[in-house]
């Protein structure tokens, strides 16, 4: 054992503290189980049912438990990337006398993690029972060591994770993981409220795929099909959803979206979809009519066991009520092995009550207008800026403003961060939506621990950044994944009679950047005819 400083960051001066540690991390007596702690998150990380992260977010730190069904040892980390490159990770084991051990390391290599010189975890318990080994643990979200350590915010945070069938032949030496893989986490989003017991009020819609048959030669799929609300004998309000994963294809469902459709005479326009078992979204197959279906209710990525609004607000169903009656269920299945035979009917339930909550909740829709007038150079990281005018709230917000309680941010695969800006009498609020850490393939909703209130007058400014390092030619904007979006749904209340806000750049300056020198008064109508709308 040897002694060591160890800084803690408050504020603008750094607290010196005595700590105690051995070099090698910490070892613990024999423990068979923990004391109850409330954790309020819980996620699935390996979609084989054999790794379980739980956590809870306090002011300072973070408490995380790892449940693995192994009985070597188990690993966890913080990645810039959701490689082993750059990684901040923990790992623990419980010996064959019962000793619990654990160790902060990092990663600057594809080798073996090196114990780390500042310890910064804190152990909090463990135990190995007959199939599971179980770790507790805190670490700051803020450390002092800068050099190993990633710091924790409310981005986008890649998890990597890891485990053995055999513990480690010594302190300082680790075999080769049997099973390793990454996850994208929001770890500062607050507690979601749980499902309710079945109250006699609350009922169920199911929004089941219809046994879509997984292509062998595809390694990703989009699926997309329409639905119609139940029938309604009184108008109702959406107030949550959970998901409903087939067990035999946990690993196959990756993401799911669940969109409302607004079209002119929808029932005409969308309802022959509805006996329909779908198209693969975005295709040249997939109707015209569905890009009217872009407004998401749900979002559900791999772990997330769904999500109850708050008890004040509702989603009404039905246009005769200010709803939807159509929706689109969009599916991203992935089949990297190209495993035959694959045949999934996974979903959503839907809860919603006609025992009214007090407020009709809507969904705002800021960013960029979908179209190739958003066009991104290939070759270097590029931002896109979008703008909601204060002319726009000012003529349609009420007095007292709207209240926003969660957000979406959405971008394709070019996406790599997300921010809306707030300007009130010209000057800028605090940023309360914001991911500069964005990933395409963790799409969740992201609730808010305060309010965000927009008032008339108020202007927005979303912020979209792409890595377009990797790509030769343009990309233009438009619904397909390899095109590119910049948008971001606010679900807020009291509902009001607004639903997007865009912008667009003046075409005649785009085309003066590619050297078109003429275009008689800024006329489009000819641009339109070529897509450009």
């Amino acid at each position: 054992m040897r002694s060591r400083w160890k800084c803690s960051c408050r504020g603008a001066g750094v607290v010196w503290l005595w700590w105690v540690m051995g070099v090698a991390g910490v070892t613990q007596p024999p423990s068979t189980s923990l004391p109850h702690f409330d954790f309020h998150h819980r996620v699935m990380m390996d979609q084989r049912g054999a790794y379980f992260m739980l956590w809870t977010p306090m002011n300072d730190k973070i408490v995380i438990e790892v449940q693995v069904a192994t009985l070597g040892y188990v690993g966890l980390g913080f990645s810039p990337n959701g490689g082993m490159r750059g990684s901040d990770v923990v790992i623990g084991w419980v010996d064959d006398q019962g000793q619990l051990h654990f160790q902060d390391r990092y990663a600057f290599a594809l080798l073996t993690p090196s114990i780390d010189a500042s310890q910064d975890y804190r152990l909090l318990g463990g135990y190995q029972n007959d199939t599971h080994t179980v770790i507790r643990f805190s670490r700051p979200w803020t450390t002092c060591d800068t050099h190993h350590d990633l710091q924790l915010t409310g981005d986008t945070a890649r998890v990597v994770w890891s485990y053995d069938e055999h513990d480690p032949t010594s302190s300082e030496r680790l075999a080769m993981h049997d099973h390793r893989g990454s996850r994208s986490l929001y770890l500062r989003d607050p507690h979601l409220a749980a499902p309710l017991p079945n109250p006699a009020h609350l009922h169920y819609w199911d929004v089941l795929s219809p046994q879509v048959r997984l292509p062998d030669d595809l390694p990703t799929l989009y699926w997309c099909k329409l639905y119609k609300i139940p029938t309604l004998t009184h108008k109702a309000h959406v107030i949550g959803y959970v998901p409903l994963i087939e067990e035999e294809n946990l690993q196959h469902v990756h993401h799911m979206l669940l969109y409302e459709c607004y079209l002119p005479n929808s029932d005409k326009h969308l309802d022959k979809f509805v006996q329909v078992n779908g198209a693969q979204c975005y295709d040249r197959n997939m109707p015209l009519s569905w890009s009217a279906c872009n407004t998401p209710i749900v979002a559900w990525a791999i772990g997330s066991e769904g999500e109850m609004y708050p008890e004040h607000v509702g989603v009404p169903l039905g246009e005769e009520h200010g709803g939807a009656t159509y929706f689109m269920l969009e599916i991203h299945y992935d089949n990297p092995s190209l495993k035959p035979g694959i045949v999934d009917s996974s979903g959503v339930r839907i809860m919603y009550t006609q025992k009214l909550r007090r407020y009709d909740a809507g969904i705002l829709t800021l960013g960029h207008t979908v179209s190739p007038t958003h066009i991104i150079p290939p070759g270097q990281n590029w931002n896109t800026v979008a703008h909601c005018t204060a002319a726009c709230t000012e003529k349609t917000l009420p007095a007292s403003g709207i209240r926003v309680f969660q957000g979406f941010l959405h971008a394709h695969l070019l996406g790599s961060s997300i921010s809306i800006q707030q300007i009130r009498n010209g000057r800028e609020q605090p940023t309360v939506i914001k991911d500069k850490n964005y990933d395409f393939n963790y799409q969740q909703a992201r609730v808010l621990k305060n309010e965000m209130v927009i008032l008339p007058g108020d202007s927005l400014i979303i912020n979209c950044g792409y890595d377009a390092t990797s790509r030769k030619i343009p990309t233009f904007g438009g619904f397909s994944t390899e095109e590119e979006m910049c948008l971001a749904f606010l679900m807020y209340y009291p509902r009001v009679n607004l639903s997007g806000c865009y912008s667009r750049p003046d075409m005649a300056l785009v085309f003066d950047t590619f050297g078109i020198q003429d275009l008689v008064n800024n006329d489009l109508k000819i641009f339109e005819h070529l897509g450009f709308r």
